[in-house]
């Protein structure tokens, strides 16, 4: 089974989330190791810590912000920002699974 998604979340549980061609979105980092490399770079990201997606947090993001988007960083990309990367649907971060959704097979 693959490792899930990951985004940044700060200790008080916000979400970080930017504007990318002028919408509002989280940015996904495709494992663990992805998003710490991106924190070396992007020193403001520091008081974030990678946090695994599933369903149940997808949902609350949704519902929290509706209208959010998805943002997969290019974590290889040397640029220091977020902004190298590409759309992705929500199905998509949840499809990263065996069989669906990881939390549902962990």
């Amino acid at each position: 089974m693959n490792e899930p998604m990951y985004a940044l979340q700060r200790a008080n549980g916000e979400w970080l989330t930017i504007e990318i061609e002028g919408t509002r979105c989280l940015p996904i980092f495709q494992n663990a190791a992805a998003a710490r490399r991106v924190k070396t770079r992007v020193g403001a990201l520091m008081v974030y810590l990678p946090q695994p997606l599933d369903t149940a947090a997808l949902e609350r993001l949704q519902q929290r912000l509706p209208g959010l988007k998805f943002w997969l960083v290019d974590d290889f990309n040397p640029s220091p920002g977020l902004t190298p990367g590409r759309w992705l649907s929500a199905e998509e971060i949840v499809a990263i699974g065996e069989d669906g959704d990881y939390a549902l097979t962990a």
